[in-house]
């Protein structure tokens, strides 16, 4: 199976951590009889292949400027190749890129709905938690009711969950080697990283959270400025150099991770890595791969209305058993799906079943 992969390149965050599991399990695919090769729209071999995979990255631009002709060039593609599937990198589960159903077969994104009939309803502000806070506490977008239209009911058949940002290097200096790698092109440059810290170790500082709140959209970081408003007496929030912030983590119990742009963030993975204990409002709305997100099992949940995010806190700084249990699953788990030894094939066996449903 020939897979031809449209894309900009490592050019973003969540674009570079769906590319890098293509560079890094290279061997594992080819195994299970799949090529890859990343392809520009100028490269005359684009269609020569058996699936056309678009990295949404790739039209970032695109819409706003003419949506028909870039509907017509994805059309055109589709009628000389067996199969297109577009892989939605954007952040969040939230409403999906209604345009292009028209002109693909299947569309896969990083995480989605469990309740996949949400995306033929309109969602406020385009993401299941601006609609809560919307709706619950007044916050408004200045009128935004969705960022795109609602889907067919037959159009969600198309959708799928591809992999999450967590397949690419979150160590110390992982996002200069990802940099390097995309002005280089040395492969040797991108690897999983290995546990940094292990859960079970000592830590001395109870809680840790560092985050910024200055998203353009109150809904979205009505969430975060909650947080700050209500643990101010118990920590500082702003951001540090990375070298820092690692330390940080490395040395603390308990890592707060709120929502972004997207329910999935990747301080997430550098907490796996670091062996503290994730705290993140709750995902029982949101299925993904790999499946890092399991509740009281590799993470602990407060609810979206923080009524319990100092009891969760407290709880888990006073149980020490139950608190690196918890850690210890989380990082096992991530490990198991990044540097661990069958990571690769794991990774190429879901290449197979995503591409082929």
């Amino acid at each position: 199976m020939q897979i031809n992969v449209l894309t900009p390149g490592f050019t973003t965050s969540n674009g570079s951590a769906f590319l890098f599991p293509f560079v890094v399990h290279e061997h594992a695919l080819r195994d299970v009889g799949v090529e890859v090769q990343f392809v520009n729209r100028n490269d005359p071999t684009l269609v020569e292949c058996d699936i056309l995979a678009i990295d949404s990255k790739e039209f970032r631009l695109d819409w706003a400027v003419d949506e028909t002709r870039t509907l017509e060039l994805i059309s055109d593609w589709r009628e000389n190749v067996p199969q297109v599937v577009w892989f939605d990198t954007t952040d969040s589960t939230g409403t999906l890129q209604s345009a292009v159903f028209a002109v693909v077969d299947r569309y896969l994104k990083s995480q989605i709905l469990s309740d996949k009939s949400n995306y033929s309803r309109r969602v406020y502000g385009g993401r299941i938690y601006s609609e809560y806070y919307h709706d619950t506490q007044g916050i408004d977008d200045s009128g935004t009711e969705a960022v795109d239209e609602p889907i067919t009911r037959d159009d969600i058949e198309k959708v799928g969950v591809s992999w999450n940002s967590g397949l690419a290097d979150y160590s110390t200096y992982g996002p200069w080697r990802i940099g390097l790698y995309e002005r280089l092109g040395w492969k040797w440059l991108l690897r999983h990283p290995g546990v940094l810290r292990e859960a079970v170790t000592d830590r001395s500082n109870d809680l840790a959270a560092r985050f910024g709140a200055t998203y353009s959209r109150a809904t979205v970081r009505r969430q975060r400025e909650l947080i700050r408003e209500k643990l101010s007496s118990r920590l500082d929030t702003k951001k540090i150099n990375r070298r820092g912030y690692m330390l940080e983590l490395k040395n603390s119990k308990v890592i707060l991770s709120p929502f972004g742009w997207g329910e999935i963030t990747l301080k997430d993975f550098e907490v796996f890595l670091t062996g503290g204990m994730l705290l993140k409002p709750s995902l029982d709305h949101m299925l993904t791969w790999p499946d890092f997100y399991e509740k009281d099992k590799t993470y602990l949940a407060h609810d979206w209305d923080l009524s319990d995010l100092e009891d969760c806190i407290d709880w888990a700084v006073a149980h020490d058993a139950e608190r690196r249990e918890i850690a210890t699953e989380g990082q096992r788990r991530y490990i198991e799906f990044t540097s661990g030894p069958n990571a690769g094939e794991r990774f190429a066996s879901h290449v197979l079943k995503v591409m082929s449903s």
